[in-house]
């Protein structure tokens, strides 16, 4: 079995990155089988869980078990991934001082972790010594829980600590720093106590020894690595001093520049100038189970690199012979699983996780509702069905064509054709159709009663028979003589071509009434000049083909012509060369060619040829002109050289400032190798000749600085040394 531990700097961004881009199954399940390990435990995932997917929350087999920051979004944030086809952790919480499982507001399992469900020995925090604030005042211990900084999972053979420890950015974070360290050293020793055994992974964000540095070889850095308490803390808790062992290292102890993070940044990760901060611990007792544990160099997406360890899956045990892996993380006498079990859920053959898992999380379970599943045919469909006491049917959303509602018997009271009908009809045209199982086909339904009501007009008072049908059907109203005001107009006409008073035959085919009694058809027509409701739901008719046609006037074409022969010799401008035909534009959209005979030159063959010498003397001066504006021009936005740097005389590369300040947006000039040992410090803390000689140099330059340009000549660049 391994379990990994990655620093994933923003989990959903790792699939952009070799080789998790080129997958088929591009998710985090994909990501996981890349992977290949059974437990995974990572660090900033960076997610808030409002926007947490259910491709990560339940990516395939894997359970996953997330905390989130209370304050911050987009920061922090632990997950690990268990494979359930292996194994199935018995318990599992956030947190290492246990003060966020009795919060019912701050935790993130509602309701909070019951007694059985918690994995105890937490510290007894009023008889602890915590270090204060910088500004003197009392450090607030259930803030170690508020930042999302650990998952805790009990697999029966050993409990599991996913942290991401706090880093010193400031001196006012040390004593959240030291804080953490106190109370995670309490929580294992009384898990110790109890004889449990323990494993911590994760990014831990403390360089345990000067081998674990970029900085290592330098041996003036090297007497001041354990003045950082931390530092010093670290290195008595592990082995030999203390009781963690760090698996990697002992795997490897005189391994060089083994390490798991770097500035991207600078570029740092290029000359593998780093550190060694990603660590994994365990307790003595656990020593026969482990085969070793190394680092994933390789693999990107983050400016930290994964690191796991693997466990032998059979060993030999003195006292109780041989023992399994599987056997002992999935004891068959294990406790049942406190969360519930929905009908929804997916079978599985191995036990239920935990209740702290995110499949359990309210958006992921199926116990809240969301806006998809409303007018998806779920949810919303039997909200409704509960109100009207009716039972859905299974059936997927119905079209326009199909969502009509049953027969049913509608009863009026003398109610006039401009009123609405009641909500009681509606509800008689609801409850009767017990296929209707979303909201869009109730709303047609109550849309096609309206178009019915205003169809069917004034009735008598009483109770109206009508037949079982598709559609809602009433009686038809009696013909009535159409007013003047009533006769549709065909827009389409030509005003010119009729006259007054008279229709087209279009016009009196839409004014025509039907006197007989309308059938029963699946289209109702609706009378003119009233829109039926329903007709805003259904595809809008197609735009009439008919055009306007007219005819230019004849005595148009003499005028027109008229005009060609006046514009070719008085109102065209003089051209230089002579063609056969000249385009005129008359009116605003018609182009007419004047031909030859109709155009009167009013110039000479040899006032012509002037007039083409003119025009070719303007375009070499113009060309001269240019061609001697161009080295000026070329000189004043001129690209710069990158200057050479003092120490490898190599051209040097520019960065920009971010950093907010008064030099915010400025341009420099850095060395353009990458960094190695001695680049932090400088030469104002040892000279240049103890730092490796193939690593960036201390060279800097303002761009203002910077004069050297380039020079256009010749179609080549020269420096221009002025």
């Amino acid at each position: 079995m391994r379990i990994l531990t990655w620093n994933v700097n923003v989990l959903r961004t790792c699939l952009d990155y070799h080789p998790f881009s080129s997958m088929k199954k591009k998710n985090v399940e994909g990501l996981l089988d890349e992977l290949g390990a059974q437990i995974y435990c990572f660090q900033e995932h960076k997610t808030p869980r409002a926007k947490l997917e259910k491709s990560m929350a339940i990516p395939g087999p894997y359970d996953g078990f997330w905390t989130f920051p209370r304050s911050k979004t987009g920061y922090s944030g632990v997950c690990t991934y268990v494979d359930s086809r292996y194994c199935v952790p018995l318990k599992a919480e956030e947190g290492i001082s246990g003060l966020l499982l009795d919060d019912s507001k701050g935790s993130t399992m509602k309701p909070p972790w019951t007694e059985v469900e918690r994995i105890g020995h937490y510290p007894e925090i009023d008889e602890m010594i915590w270090m204060d604030e910088v500004d003197g005042k009392e450090f607030d211990v259930k803030r170690l829980d508020m930042e999302g900084r650990a998952v805790v999972c009990d697999f029966g053979l050993f409990v599991l600590f996913n942290l991401y420890s706090p880093n010193e950015t400031n001196e006012t974070r040390r004593p959240y720093k030291m804080n953490f360290l106190q109370c995670l050293q309490e929580r294992v020793k009384l898990l110790q106590r109890a004889g449990r055994e323990v494993i911590i992974v994760g990014d831990i964000n403390i360089m345990r020894a000067p081998i674990d540095s970029g900085e290592g070889g330098i041996r003036t850095s090297a007497e001041q690595h354990y003045e950082h308490p931390a530092r010093r803390i670290l290195d008595d808790w592990c082995a030999p001093k203390g009781p963690m062992v760090d698996v990697v290292r002992e795997s490897w102890p005189d391994r060089d520049d083994m390490f798991t993070c770097w500035n991207q940044k600078l570029d740092a990760r290029s000359a593998n100038y780093g550190s060694r901060i990603d660590l994994i611990l365990c307790t003595p007792g656990l020593r026969p189970w482990i085969k070793g544990g190394d680092i994933l160099n390789k693999v990107y997406g983050s400016d930290h690199c994964p690191v796991y360890i693997d466990l032998h899956e059979t060993i030999t045990d003195p006292e109780k012979g041989e023992l399994h892996l599987r056997d002992m993380l999935n004891p068959p006498d294990r406790s049942p699983s406190t969360a519930p079990v929905y009908p929804n859920d997916v079978p599985r053959t191995m036990p239920e996780p935990p209740r702290f898992a995110t499949k359990f999380f309210d958006e992921f379970s199926g116990r809240q509702t969301t806006l998809k599943n409303f007018f998806g045919g779920g949810g919303g469909g039997n909200t409704l069905a509960k109100k009207s006491g009716k039972t859905p049917s299974a059936s997927p959303t119905p079209s326009r064509a199909t969502a009509t509602p049953a027969s049913t018997e509608v009863v009026q009271e003398s109610i006039p054709t401009t009123s609405r009908p009641s909500e009681s009809q509606y509800a008689a045209a609801v409850d009767d159709d017990k296929s209707l199982a979303t909201p869009f086909s109730l709303a047609r339904a109550a849309f096609d009663a309206i178009d019915d009501e205003s169809e069917a007009g004034p009735t008598k008072a009483g109770i109206t028979d009508q037949p079982s049908s598709s559609a809602c059907k009433a009686t038809a109203p009696s013909p009535q003589p159409r007013r003047s005001s009533d006769v549709a107009i065909d827009m389409t006409a030509d005003e010119d071509s009729m006259p007054r008073g008279t229709a087209t035959p279009e016009s009196s085919r839409s004014m025509s009434i039907t006197k007989s009694k309308p059938t029963k058809t699946t289209s109702k027509a609706s009378p003119a000049g009233q829109t039926k409701l329903s007709s805003f739901f259904s595809q809008p008719a197609p735009p009439s083909k008919a055009k306007r046609k007219t005819s230019p006037s004849p005595a148009v074409e003499p005028a027109a012509k008229n005009a060609r022969r006046s514009m070719s010799t008085s109102t065209l401008p003089p051209s230089p060369s002579r063609s056969p035909s000249v385009s005129v534009h008359a009116g605003a959209s018609e182009v007419v060619e004047v031909p030859v005979e109709d155009r009167q030159s009013g110039w000479t063959e040899a006032e012509d040829e002037l007039i083409n010498q003119a025009i070719q003397q303007a375009e070499h001066d113009r060309k001269l002109k240019n061609d001697m504006a161009k080295p000026v021009w070329g000189d004043l936005f001129a690209k710069k050289l990158p200057p050479l740097c003092t120490v490898h005389q190599k051209p040097c590369k520019d960065f920009l400032v971010n950093k907010p300040g008064p030099n915010k947006g400025k341009r420099f000039w850095l060395c353009s190798l990458p960094v190695g040992a001695g680049y932090d410090t400088g030469r104002s803390k040892r000279p240049r000749e103890d730092v490796n000689h193939k690593f960036r140099c201390d060279f800097f330059l303002w761009d203002s600085a910077n004069s050297k340009k380039e020079k256009v000549g010749d179609g080549k660049s020269v420096p221009n040394d002025k």
